[in-house]
């Protein structure tokens, strides 16, 4: 018996339209202009699609190429704000970002009402629930950045260690026979070394390394992306979203001199 659950545009309270079959769709935002990132997440993202469920990939149209250092998404934060507000505008019922720093989670709260996952925190809260001690495999770039949102999160106890892949992105996405044995060589190392209950993938081009790991790793292998979508999907289900007390949304200021235009 599949459970059928009616879902209404958050700010007009009307009935979307969308494909016959479809209750829910999910906006997966890609915060980099990168061609082959985003033909890979494309690709790998209709992996969690199912019955009555759609994911729609976008990505901004103006912005870095890449998303590892803070100054990318200062960049990109603009950007990724107008996609979250066109794509609760257009009717989606989840906003996901689709980078392991969580671009500008805050803001994008404070902008839409639908709920907005990230897999920097939806990961790390999936994998503190499967084990006590956390290893992350990351980006050589921009390491520093993630290990700040794991102390804002409130896990810099709970991970262990984080192990650096010096690949760009693009080339995960591209190159896997090449990629994949220094992923395992990394996650070997955090599990002997550092006695490692759960590992972490520590950026969102790794994802289709994940069923291989899988089959090779003793250890839970947490996918960040799979973790932000199918909580995206819970919240929804469930008619729950992020607190406006929490979240609270801009004030409009009017034309006063020093307003800043929001894109």
């Amino acid at each position: 018996m599949m459970l059928m659950i009616s879902i209404r545009d958050h700010k007009t309270r009307m009935p979307v339209q969308r494909r016959r079959g479809v209750f829910m769709r999910i906006c997966d935002i890609v915060p980099v202009r990168s061609p082959k990132v985003i033909s890979g997440m494309r690709n790998q993202r209709t992996v969690w699609e199912r019955t009555g469920v759609e994911i729609e990939v976008r990505a901004v149209e103006q912005g870095p190429y890449s998303m590892e250092f803070a100054t990318e998404e200062v960049l990109a934060g603009p950007h990724v704000l107008k996609e979250v507000r066109r794509a609760e505008q257009d009717g989606f019922d989840a906003v996901v970002l689709d980078c392991m720093v969580d671009p500008v989670l805050r803001a994008a709260r404070e902008t839409v009402s639908i709920p907005v996952m990230a897999p920097g925190q939806s990961g790390l809260a999936v994998a503190s629930v499967l084990g006590k001690r956390i290893s992350v495999i990351g980006m050589r770039n921009g390491r520093q950045h993630l290990e700040e949102h794991i102390r804002a999160y409130g896990y810099a106890d709970a991970v262990v260690s984080m192990h650096a892949v010096d690949v760009p992105p693009a080339e995960l996405i591209e190159s896997k026979p090449h990629c994949l044995p220094t992923i395992e060589f990394e996650i070997r190392r955090a599990i002997e070394n550092h006695r490692a209950e759960v590992i972490l993938l520590g950026c969102t081009a790794m994802s289709g390394y994940i069923n291989h790991l899988r089959t090779s790793i003793s250890v839970p292998i947490v996918e960040p992306m799979a973790c932000a979508i199918n909580m995206a999907v819970a919240m929804v289900t469930m008619g729950l979203s992020h607190s406006k007390l929490c979240y609270e949304s801009l004030p409009k200021r009017g034309s006063a001199p020093g307003s800043i235009e929001i894109i």
